[in-house]
């Protein structure tokens, strides 16, 4: 099945699905290794990561029940920046399970983790920055979700984000 069926199901299974207590909570979606999904080691592409990594994404907006809000009143969501560590191979036919949460929120970007498990073996564990656009200009996500009437504030930011932010913000230096 093509992505966009994905996202049509998942769009579906929403509908069933009971909502997330709140932004910061984990949100889980589900996906099977289909053949072609696999790259020629016969396992899952990298690039089929990231592709469900924004499948989850959108899941985390629908169980937040945000989605419909966010887009009607003019916003989108844009990935900066993304990263994965890869621990172990997921064969043809493998459920993949991913867990995402929004872990913080600077002034510019919302951060979110998402682990890739087996069964409950961990196989690779990945993070996504996305800015937050209104008429085409970015905005706070604190912006975003005060508008949205979602009460809450950025956690501390954790070290593996700050490094990461670190690392992302040497390759602007060394790039730009």
């Amino acid at each position: 099945m093509n992505l966009i069926g994905r996202f049509f199901l998942a769009f579906f299974y929403a509908l069933f699905y009971k909502r997330a207590p709140s932004l910061l909570a984990t949100t889980t979606r589900r996906f099977r290794v289909w053949p072609h999904d696999i790259d020629l080691n016969i396992h899952l592409t990298a690039a089929r990561y990231l592709s469900f990594g924004d499948l989850a994404r959108m899941g985390w907006m629908v169980d937040n029940r945000i989605l419909w809000k966010f887009f009607s009143r003019g916003y989108q969501s844009v990935i900066n920046a993304q990263e994965i560590t890869y621990i172990r191979e997921f064969t043809p036919f493998s459920t993949v399970r991913i867990e995402l949460q929004l872990v913080s929120w600077d002034d510019k970007y919302s951060y979110y983790e998402q682990r890739y498990y087996g069964g409950d073996r961990l196989f690779a564990i990945g993070h996504a920055r996305s800015a937050m656009l209104k008429a085409r200009k970015v905005v706070t996500p604190q912006s975003v979700f005060d508008a949205l009437n979602m009460n809450v504030q950025s956690p501390v930011e954790s070290e593996i984000i700050a490094d990461w932010k670190e690392t992302l913000a040497a390759k602007k230096r060394q790039f730009s």
